[in-house]
Formats: C-alpha cells, structure tokens, sequence
C-alpha cells in the first residue's frame, strides 16, 4: 500500500511540476526547435515526426532507482499535445525490453524506466495523437 502511495505522489508531483514549468515557458510557432527551458529533467533526445516536435527528458526522482521518462509534444502551430497515449519499447544492453505506458501529465507524458545498466539502450516510442500513429526510435548510453 505505501508502495502505490508513493507512486502515486511522485505522479502528482511530476504532473504539478510539468504543468508549473510549461505553462511558464513560451513558444513560437515558427520555430524549428523546441524550447526546453519550461520542461523538467535532463533533455536526451528531440526529434520530428509527420510535423510533431517530440523532446524526451529524464528525471531523476529522489530515493528512486528508475528515472521518469518524459515526452513533450508539440503540433506544427506550436501548441502541446495534451491528448495522446504513448508508450515506450526500451532495449537495455543486454537485450532485455521493458515496455512502458507513460501516463498523461499536462502537455507531457512520462513512465518510468530502469536505465541501471551501463551502455547503450533503444528507445522506441509511439504516440497515437488523433489518427496518427507517430513512431520514433533513438539510441541513449548511460556512462
């Protein structure tokens, strides 16, 4: 039971912290990259897909041996996503896969994800938003 509190809290930490910090930010719908200076977490990995914007953070959380995975979306006018399911296909070093359902935070998504092994993992993500299926894959190595 205090196992799922305690996930509980985090989630509502995180979505609190992710609502706070992007509301505060700005963006131009002209730009052609993100601006991560509203987005909590370490930026790994941006990308393009069929005109979304998708950045991915990761987030250490204290007294937590996974890191939170997030996912910012943006459309092609510059606004975020709110409304997606996306997921995540995690390929750590040795070959084995974890796959994650990230849960909806405003304008993010994030699940965790265990990155304890040292090397290189794939990450491969999809995000349904509306009736697009957008797919992205993109290599991170833990030092």
């Amino acid at each position: 039971m205090k196992k799922h509190l305690s996930v509980l809290l985090a989630g509502l930490v995180i979505g609190c912290l992710a609502s706070a910090v992007f509301a505060a930010s700005s963006h131009d719908a002209h730009s052609t990259t993100t601006d991560h200076s509203g987005h909590i977490g370490e930026k790994i990995h941006e990308s393009t897909v069929e005109g979304y914007r998708l950045a991915y953070h990761l987030l250490d959380l204290p007294g937590r041996e996974v890191k939170h995975l997030i996912t910012y979306i943006v459309d092609a006018a510059g606004k975020p996503v709110n409304d997606a399911k996306v997921g995540y296909l995690v390929v750590d070093p040795r070959g084995n896969e974890q796959m994650v359902m990230a849960m909806t935070m405003k304008d993010s998504f994030g699940g965790d994800v265990d990155f304890s092994l040292q090397g290189k993992y794939t990450i491969k993500s999809k995000a349904v938003v509306g009736d697009k299926n957008l797919l992205d894959s993109f290599f991170y190595v833990v030092d």
